[in-house]
């Protein structure tokens, strides 16, 4: 796996929603948030989970402006996911972290960049023994309101053996 990687909102929401935002750091070397995605979810989302968290100094040094993203991207996708791509190939090679599947198609398929969602950042959490399963974890999330597709539950738990 790279050591680079660019988050979206949804997986901060998602980590932030376990209280494991620390996976980031202990999974990168580098972790940066585009400046949409972090006024998305630690300016406008105040009061919602990953906003608090993202308020840290800590986090706020990780905050990037990414180029001006390709008109594909603005049209296809939301300000996030387009500046998430946009930055991943800036910094390329860099890892896209998104969850939701428009944007992974777009990142992999148009762009060539490698993907990653919240259930993929688990598997590698669980392989490097920094959880210790990864099942809980996604259903823990579905009972707190996060869309997780079945398909993706049982692919991340098949991964790590579940």
């Amino acid at each position: 796996m790279l050591d680079r990687a660019v988050v979206n909102a949804g997986p901060l929401i998602a980590l932030s929603l376990l209280n494991r935002l620390d996976l980031l750091s202990a999974l990168f070397t580098e972790c940066w948030v585009p400046q949409t995605v972090f006024n998305e979810v630690g300016v406008a989302g105040i009061g919602k989970p990953g906003a608090e968290s993202l308020q840290s100094a800590a986090w706020q040094a990780r905050v990037r402006v990414s180029l001006m993203p390709d008109p594909l991207l603005v049209m296809e996708l939301d300000a996030g996911e387009a500046e998430v791509i946009s930055l991943a190939r800036q910094l390329s090679p860099c890892l896209a972290i998104i969850d939701e599947r428009r944007g992974r198609r777009i990142a992999q398929q148009v762009y060539g960049l490698p993907v990653k969602g919240t259930a993929g950042l688990l598997v590698e959490a669980h392989r490097r023994g920094l959880i210790a399963s990864v099942r809980p974890n996604l259903l823990e999330l579905r009972a707190r309101g996060y869309f997780i597709a079945d398909n993706v539950i049982a692919a991340a738990c098949q991964a790590v053996g579940e």
